[in-house]
């Protein structure tokens, strides 16, 4: 059950990062890097590279949860068996505070002026804090995770590792040929 629970973290925290994160982190990119500025020559080589890096580190950055959730579902549960439970547990309740708060400002409309002032100025940072600590959870459990091997490689390998000798009891011992 705890299994699902973090998958479904994993689906919500990368739409989060979509929705939320990536339209003002483009925005800020697009002002940073300014393109077309750099003289000619080698400076514009240089500064189309940095906006080459910058873009891919985002990229990779923001769709970590999906390359985590890809990881899972072609290892299987035994993959995350491996993930500290404190991280999961982190990112599982910091997605189910932002849901909530998202649902906060979803209904606040419905409510009436003050409470809507109040919905919004306590969800607003519930969300970001949900968002964050949700992060901070998976990369923590994905960062920390130990390799858990197969149940059965253990007694294959046992299985191979030779002739075994039996001594006792005495008419039943091995014969050396």
């Amino acid at each position: 059950m705890h299994r699902r629970f973090y998958l479904a973290t994993l689906v919500l925290l990368q739409i989060a990062l979509i929705v939320w994160v990536s339209p003002p982190l483009a925005q800020a990119l697009r002002f940073e890097s300014a393109s077309g500025l750099a003289p000619s020559g080698w400076p514009a080589m240089l500064q189309l590279l940095a906006m080459a890096a910058t873009i891919v580190g985002a990229s990779v950055a923001l769709a970590f949860p999906a390359l985590a959730l890809a990881r899972h579902r072609r290892s299987g549960p035994l993959r995350f068996r491996g993930l500290p439970r404190w991280a999961t547990v982190l990112a599982s309740w910091a997605v189910a505070a932002m849901c909530a708060a998202f649902a906060a400002l979803a209904l606040a409309p419905a409510l009436p002026t003050d409470a809507q002032i109040t919905a919004a100025l306590i969800a607003r940072p519930v969300a970001a804090g949900g968002l964050a600590l949700a992060a901070a959870g998976v990369l923590c459990a994905e960062l920390l995770r130990h390799s858990v091997a197969p149940a059965r490689e253990g007694f294959r390998s046992r299985a191979n590792e030779g002739r075994v000798e039996v001594t006792h009891p005495p008419d039943l011992r091995t014969q050396v040929a």
